[in-house]
């Protein structure tokens, strides 16, 4: 029997934040300090918790997403919104200093910080909130010709975070639809990505496009690249071509997939 090493790896976290988290204790993350929450920060942990992206919170405020960006930037010292984003978010009012609601620009002096909940010194909260730990959001795909595809703003669910993602910010899944990369990818695989791994030559890669207002997306093997290009590959119909780096500025690692059921 071949003996099996488990390696480990040690996550330090700095962090500020003010939701009670729905995580088991992990012990792979150490808390080195703890900085007091504003008001700002209980609506973005909270519309975490909620799974929503800015976008749709917005929406369900009746705002846009440049003022939900403000708000967690800290970049407002108030808002007029507050009362329905405390309604839609299922907050307590408690929490919320006075003159937060209003719509005045941040000042150079800020109120004084809210203190930090015994459970914001939890380290599973924190792996949590920096997407370390937990699901992964998983983007649905539709065909945009031409082997491309495009990608839904905002998630249609989670995923069980797989082994190759463990640790990772940011890490994420789509459902892919079309053919182009048939047989290695088909319709209805799960495709899992790692944003923060490079492309590398003979690796399953996405490629998005810088331009448009739909996210364009294409899922091709990484054959090549250059100042100018990605010299990418695709099995159906098999072919080899460039793509301007202009024009698809972005590249991200597939490291693994989930089989359709």
């Amino acid at each position: 029997m071949r003996d099996r090493t488990v390696m480990t790896v040690d996550i330090t976290a700095l962090v500020v934040g003010c939701q009670k988290p729905e995580y088991t204790r992990a012990l792979t993350t150490e808390v080195l300090d703890c900085r007091p929450m504003d008001w700002q920060d209980i609506i973005r942990e909270g519309r975490l918790a909620k799974k929503l992206s800015q976008a749709r919170l917005a929406k369900e405020v009746g705002t846009s997403q440049a003022t939900i960006a403000k708000i967690e930037l800290k970049q407002v010292e108030s808002t007029a919104h507050l009362a329905r984003l405390i309604e839609v978010l299922g907050l307590d009012p408690t929490l919320f200093p006075e003159g937060a609601q209003d719509g005045r620009p941040a000042q150079a002096v800020r109120q004084a910080p809210m203190p930090v909940p015994d459970f914001a010194r939890d380290p599973a909260y924190w792996a949590a909130a920096a997407g370390l730990v937990g699901d992964v959001p998983l983007f649905a795909s539709a065909e945009g010709g031409e082997g491309s595809l495009i990608i839904e703003r905002d998630p249609i669910g989670t995923v069980r975070r797989p082994p190759a993602l463990q640790g990772v910010k940011d890490g994420y899944a789509i459902y892919l639809v079309g053919e182009s990369m048939s047989p290695e990818f088909e319709p209805g695989d799960t495709l899992m990505v790692n944003p923060r791994l490079p492309g590398l030559s003979a690796t399953p890669c996405v490629f998005y496009s810088g331009a448009g207002d739909e996210p364009r997306a294409m899922v091709k093997r990484l054959i090549g690249s250059s100042a100018e290009a990605w010299r990418v590959q695709q099995f159906n119909p098999a072919r080899t071509f460039e793509l301007s780096r202009d024009a698809w500025p972005t590249c991200h690692r597939i490291v693994s997939k989930d089989f359709r059921k």
